[in-house]
This record gives structure tokens, sequence and C-alpha cells, in this order.
């Protein structure tokens, strides 16, 4: 495959990726800026619930598009670029918003003063965004040229 192909096949995968990671760096901001700047904590909880609903899906949709793309109509094997790792970071995504949109968030946003929800998020929102930019990352270097196998 030459370079310009991979490179075409590679672009919509690394938009996606591109969508993913700004939304999970503006959500990153966007939760202690809301918590500073908002006064009361029932509209501030209301404001963190739609953050986090946007946040879900876009992530959602691009780790499901970032999949869907991995592997071309009756191929036998992955794409270049999804071959690896990069997979294991997209299911780690999947996986880190589900259980931060479904499981901690909603407990943090009804118990605020809980220590240990706070960590929870905040650790969930880590994770979540280092898959994003891990994704982002292989993707861009695979564009680039530098295939998975040149890496080893």
């Amino acid at each position: 495959m030459t370079h310009n192909a991979s490179t075409a096949s590679v672009r919509w995968p690394l938009w996606l990726a591109g969508v993913w990671l700004l939304a999970s760096i503006a959500t990153i901001f966007a939760v202690p800026v809301l918590i500073a700047t908002v006064p009361a904590w029932h509209e501030v909880r209301t404001y963190l619930q739609q953050l986090g609903q946007v946040h879900a899906w876009i992530a959602i949709a691009a780790c499901v598009g970032l999949l869907v793309l991995s592997k071309r109509k009756h191929a036998e094997t992955e794409e270049t670029w999804a071959q690896g790792a990069l997979l294991i970071f997209v299911l780690g995504g999947v996986l880190s918003v589900l259980v931060l949109q479904f499981g901690v968030w909603p407990q943090w946003l009804a118990r605020s003063n809980s220590t240990t929800l706070q960590l929870q998020v905040f650790g969930l929102m880590a994770v979540h965004g280092g898959c994003a930019m891990l994704t982002w990352r292989r993707l861009r270097a695979c564009a680039r040229g530098k295939l998975p196998s040149d890496s080893a």
C-alpha cells in the first residue's frame, strides 16, 4: 500500500479521533469552570448533566465509528491503522465513558461532597482522555507514514 493510500484510509478515523479528543479536553476543562462560575449547586448539576450527556454521546459515536471503520466489509483483517493497541484504546474509551456517564457521574452529582466520588470522576475522565489522546496520536503517526510495524 502506498503512502497516499494509507493516508487516505486514515483520514476519517483521524477526524473521528480528533473530535473525540476535543470533546474530552473540553469536558475536562468545562467541569471546574462551571463549578467555579455558577453560584448555585442545582444549576451546576443541571449544566453538568447536559455536559456529561453531550460528551458521552460524542465519545460513543466516535468510538463506534472507529470500530466500524477498522475493518472493511468482507475483509479478513483490520485496516493497517487499526492493528495493535489502537483498538484497545478505543474499547477502553467506550468502557470508561459508559462507566463514567451511567455509573459514577450521576452518583457524584447526587452527593457532590463525596471525595471518593470526586476522585473516581477525575480518574475516569483522565483514563478516558488518555484513551482519546493515545488513539489520536497513533492515528496521526499512521497518517504520517509511521505504521505500527515501523515503531517496533
